[in-house]
This record gives structure tokens, C-alpha cells and sequence, in this order.
């Protein structure tokens, strides 16, 4: 009872309190907050003397960047990492900061924003009608001593600026982006099957990096990272824009086993490292075959990658030493000398339970297939062929110049598994090694 009279006394007391007594956190009107944030916004872009390093990930499509300097007068001069010519060239537009839901960034007159977002297919390679689903009307959210960020008004994606140094606005005005792209292109394709390594002794993994700086619309400018981790294949993915010294992660980065990788930066000339959000260097490395394990990517199921080894008309690929050559120059020999050619040589699982070889060939200018089936069971990377093929009519039609090929299918199980080779113009091989010798090995090209 004590208690209930209690609180009727502090709720009385509360309703006899004078209008004076209550102060608003809000003692400015509404347009005067609006009208000071917009001064905010455009004062803090235009007071960053070498302008802003901006990146974007687009909704439907990867991710970009863009180097922006703005002026008092509402200008804008903007490069961006699309191509060559956005790369190198400058391009003069206009911007506005205006009133909304928040303080409004517009860039109201064509740029290379707007490329993202124009309708025309044949412009930029978006869709036909949303382009690559981007904006060019961002509203702020929040800003620190040197960035600023916004998000799309339409698709909701981060504008993220950061100041540009010094250095940066002296190189882009050079064109350096071009050169920038150019290397770190040419880096990924001749670094054979790059990885990072996270973790240490047990905990070690090795994470495959795969970039595409291609400007597809479903694949391009986009990093994913992956790894093997207790027999399953994890991974993540992200979006990227291209700067001056490497690139940038959009969106925040991309989040792989706890680790948050921001950027891809230069250590010095022939050096490059993913670099996570707290500055930690992991170099990426190469490796003579692919970490991920094949039996993991090799099967007949759509979603796998790889379904056949293939031997080309030309013969084996070169730089491989393997007890499979001699057997299988043996059967192109005995080809020859019956006045045929051996065009390809596939070994294909075809299903769950049929595991095909075919043998394609000409006599004369007819193309002929010799083919056989084997059931087969696969347990991990080990897969075990019976030993009664079921052939097409070509297959013992040609048995005397097959019967090199036919007998070591024989000499399994195989383990199924990547091969290297010393020719570096060699692209990724996958190879059937025989388990009781491993030194010996059916290889080819993956397809």
C-alpha cells in the first residue's frame, strides 16, 4: 500500500513540473538541421585539397571505383577503373547536395557513374533497361577525418570516400590507373594458382585467391576466397575497384574465416598481399597445381567444373613424366600404322555409375568413335573401374590398336588427382594415377 501511495505522489509531482522545466534536444527547426548537415556534407567534400579515392559495388553487377575532386561551384572531375578510356581520361560533371530523407549527394549531369546505370545495353554491357542496377543519387550517412560515406537512394549500395593523398591525385591525373589495372591483370595470369596462408601449424589453411577483372556482369571484378577445411570446400566472396596501388574491397570487405580482407596492395615491384582490416599482411603465393583437391571439382554432376580428362589431336601434353606416355604413343603407333588418326582421347564419368572412355579417330577423312563403358565406383579421390567394359560397335572393331589403352584401364583403381607440368604454357591438367604405382598416370586437359 506504502508503495502504491508512493509512486501517485511522484507521478503528481511529475504532472505539476512547469512548462520551463522540460529543454529540447531539438531547439533548432527542422530545415535549419537539414540546411547545417548540407553544408556539412558539401563543405567536407570540397575542403579535401587532392579530391577522393571512391569505391561502389553495384547491385547486379561487381565493383568499381572512382577518383572524384569537387569544387565550390558545384563541378565535378572524375576518373574511374570501368576501362582504358575512363581510366585515363578525366571527365567534367556537375553535383548537387540537396535536401531529402538526409542530406542528398546527386550527381545530376552524365558521368561515369551514370554508366553504371545506363539503360542501354550497349553502352557499358548492363541489362538492358537497369544497367548494372547502381545509382547516381546517394544519401550521407556518416563521416570521419578523411572518409565519407553514402548509400545508393534506389539499390541501397555503399559510396564509400576516402581523401586522396597527394601522390594518388598526381598519378590518376597521369593516368596510372590504366597501368594499375594493367598489372594487376597480368599478375593473376601468370601467377599460377595463387593462394594466401592463414592460420599456423594445424590450423594452417591454405585459401585459393580467384579474381576476375573482367567487367561481366555476372562474374566480373569480383575476389572470392577459398579453402579446404575438414574435407569441405569453404569459401566467400566480394567486389572490388581498382586504385593506384592494388585494389579495393567494396562494401566493407569480404569476411573468410573470421579474417576481414579490406584491399590488395603492392609490397614492392613483383610482390602483392591482401592486407585485413587491421593491416595484417598475407603475400600471395603460387602453387605448381590448383589447392583445392580434384576429386572435389571433378564430376559428372552440373555443378562440377570439370567432367572429362581430354588428350587433344596433338598428343599428351608436354612437360609430364608419367609410365602412361609409352602406352598410350603405343596406341597412337599402332592408329598410324593401320592407316588411321587419333583426333582426342576422353575419359569421362558420365554418370553416377558409367565412366566412359572414347577413343575419336579418322579413317580416311570419316570420323569414327570407339568407345567403352565401365562401371565404376568412386570413395573419396579413389575411383574403381570393373573389369568388363561394355564397348560401341567401334570399340573392338579396333581392338589390336585400342588394346594398349584397354589393358592399363585395367591396372586401377586410380586415384583421381591434379598433374603438373614443367612447359609453363601448359594450362591445368588432371591426371588418373594408378594407386599401386604412382609414378604412372593417365593425364590430360580438364574440361
Amino acid at each position: 500500500m506504502k508503495k502504491l501511495i508512493y509512486l501517485i505522489f511522484t507521478c503528481l509531482g511529475l504532472a505539476s513540473c512547469t512548462k520551463d522545466s522540460f529543454v529540447s534536444n531539438f531547439d533548432e527547426k527542422p530545415e535549419e538541421r537539414m540546411s547545417e548537415s548540407i553544408a556539412l556534407v558539401k563543405n567536407q567534400l570540397t575542403s579535401s585539397a587532392n579530391g577522393w579515392v571512391a569505391t561502389l559495388p553495384t547491385n547486379a553487377g561487381g565493383g568499381y571505383s572512382f577518383y572524384m575532386k569537387f569544387d565550390t561551384n558545384e563541378d565535378l572531375t572524375m576518373f574511374g577503373d570501368l576501362n582504358a578510356a575512363t581510366a585515363t581520361t578525366s571527365l567534367k560533371s556537375t553535383y548537387r547536395v540537396k535536401a531529402g530523407l538526409g542530406a542528398n549527394l546527386i550527381f545530376d549531369t552524365y558521368s561515369y557513374l551514370a554508366m553504371l546505370t545506363d539503360p542501354n545495353s550497349t553502352v557499358f554491357g548492363g541489362v538492358q533497361g537497369t544497367g548494372y542496377k547502381s545509382d547516381v543519387e546517394f544519401t550521407y550517412v556518416r563521416s570521419t577525418t578523411d572518409s565519407i560515406f553514402f548509400v545508393g537512394k534506389s539499390y541501397r549500395q555503399p559510396l564509400a570516400m576516402v581523401k586522396a593523398t597527394a601522390a594518388q591525385k598526381i598519378a590518376y591525373e597521369a593516368g596510372e590507373l590504366k597501368n594499375s589495372a594493367d598489372k594487376l591483370t597480368a599478375f593473376f595470369a601468370n601467377t599460377k594458382n595463387p593462394y594466401i596462408e592463414i592460420g599456423t601449424g594445424t590450423n594452417l589453411l591454405k585459401v585459393v585467391v580467384s579474381t576476375n577483372f573482367t567487367n561481366v556482369l555476372a562474374s566480373g571484378k569480383r575476389i572470392e576466397l577459398s579453402a579446404l577445411k575438414d574435407n569441405v570446400v569453404i569459401s566467400s566472396k566480394g567486389k572490388f575497384g581498382i586504385g593506384i596501388d592494388g585494389f579495393m574491397i567494396t562494401a566493407g570487405g569480404l569476411t573468410f574465416e573470421g579474417i576481414t580482407f579490406v584491399k590488395a596492395a603492392w609490397k614492392d615491384a613483383t610482390t602483392l598481399a591482401l592486407y585485413d582490416s587491421n593491416n595484417k599482411e598475407y603475400i600471395i603465393k603460387s602453387n605448381p597445381v590448383p589447392i583445392i583437391p580434384l576429386y572435389l571439382s571433378f564430376g559428372f554432376q552440373s555443378t562440377f567444373p570439370y567432367k572429362r580428362i581430354s588428350i587433344s589431336s596433338t598428343g599428351l601434353p608436354a612437360g609430364v613424366t608419367s609410365g602412361f606416355t609409352a602406352v598410350y604413343n603405343q596406341m597412337l603407333s599402332l592408329f598410324a600404322t593401320s592407316g588411321r588418326s587419333v583426333t582426342s582421347t576422353n575419359f569421362i564419368l558420365k554418370s553416377n555409375s558409367v565412366f566412359t572412355v572414347e577413343v575419336n579417330y579418322l579413317s580416311g577423312t570419316t570420323a569414327f568413335v570407339a568407345s567403352a563403358d565401365y562401371n565404376y565406383t568412386k570413395v573419396g579421390d579413389i575411383i574403381t573401374l570393373d573389369n568388363n567394359p561394355i564397348g560401341n560397335v567401334n570399340w573392338p572393331t579396333r581392338a589390336v590398336q585400342i588394346k594398349p589403352l584397354a589393358d592399363y584401364m585395367l591396372t586401377g583403381p586410380f586415384k583421381i588427382d591434379w598433374v603438373s607440368s614443367t612447359n609453363p604454357s601448359v594450362g591445368t591438367l588432371g591426371g588418373l594415377y594408378r594407386t599401386n604405382d604412382l609414378t604412372s598416370f593417365i593425364y590430360g586437359s580438364l574440361l
